[in-house]
């Protein structure tokens, strides 16, 4: 299977992004589209997703929260894929636990638009934190890709909190480059490269799904989740992973063995499992 390579980090830590090219293979892309395209239409319906679903400033919806919580049969086997598992170890380390996941859409003729902004000012270091953007559909300047401004993620908090709003008066921020992409490919976005799209008039559905990715050495230093967090979340991986090694898709060839982090638990087949895993402060 496909794997990041050591260009395509080397370019991520300059720009704060990276385009991977043709990492899912059609069976599992095809999948994708089709359970991702029932959870809209139930958003869209009012039904159950529709109460964890974010609407953006023009009221509306674009951003289903909690997606693993929201039944649908692939998410969790895509958050196994092991093109995730194998960047993850080397980008963040052999403690990374997923600690987020979204699916946002751009619906045809009226997608929200995104603000200009940063994901995450917390990070004061040079970790790599970053979110793991899949995509089922093009992605193009028509139906409002997102768009970055290279090496934003070094800025100190002021300068970027300046331009995002420039952004706000004027969208075309100088140097801001669109990160276009085909069906199967994947955006790595820095949680504080700054980034943002316009709304969506074409007749073009743009869908990706987010994993946000943290490790437990990063959280004891920043302190962002409780610790109960992750070691759900750790837990949910395990159950993914598990998942996917069961019901393979036909060009799996590999698995990922995932060697988990010291003082995490360990998931046991049958485990009874909260897939919701809110996540909570530190201090709770």
């Amino acid at each position: 299977m496909r794997k990041i390579t050591d260009d395509e980090i080397a370019f991520f830590d300059e720009n704060g992004y990276v385009i991977v090219k043709e990492v899912l293979h059609a069976e599992e892309l095809a999948h994708f589209q089709q359970e991702s395209q029932r959870l809209i239409d139930e958003i869209q319906a009012g039904g159950d997703a529709d109460r964890w679903c974010t609407r953006g400033p023009e009221g509306i919806p674009f951003y289903l929260t909690y997606l693993h919580a929201n039944p649908n049969s692939f998410s969790l086997r895509l958050l196994a894929h092991p093109f995730v598992g194998d960047l993850l170890t080397r980008m963040v380390g052999a403690d990374f636990i997923p600690c987020y996941e979204a699916l946002v859409f751009k619906l045809s003729g009226n997608g929200s638009s995104v603000p200009w902004h940063r994901d995450d000012n917390s990070v004061t270091g040079d970790e790599r934190v970053f979110n793991i953007d899949i995509y089922p559909d093009y992605s193009t300047i028509q139906n409002s890709c997102v768009w970055a401004v290279p090496g934003s993620h070094k800025w100190e908090h002021e300068k970027a909190m300046e331009w995002v709003k420039r952004g706000q008066k004027d969208f075309d921020l100088p140097g801001a480059v669109p990160a276009e992409l085909e069906p199967g490919d994947v955006l790595l976005h820095h949680v504080k490269v700054l980034h943002g799209s316009t709304m969506n008039h074409s007749g073009e559905l743009r869908r990706v799904v987010y994993f946000d990715n943290r490790s437990v050495s990063w959280n004891e230093k920043y302190h962002w989740f409780s610790p109960e967090v992750l070691a759900n979340r750790c837990l949910m991986y395990q159950y993914a992973l598990h998942l996917r090694k069961t019901n393979p898709y036909t060009m799996d060839d590999e698995t990922l063995e995932y060697t988990v982090p010291e003082g995490m638990p360990l998931y046991r087949e049958g485990m009874e499992l909260d897939l919701f895993c809110q996540r909570k402060p530190y201090h709770s």
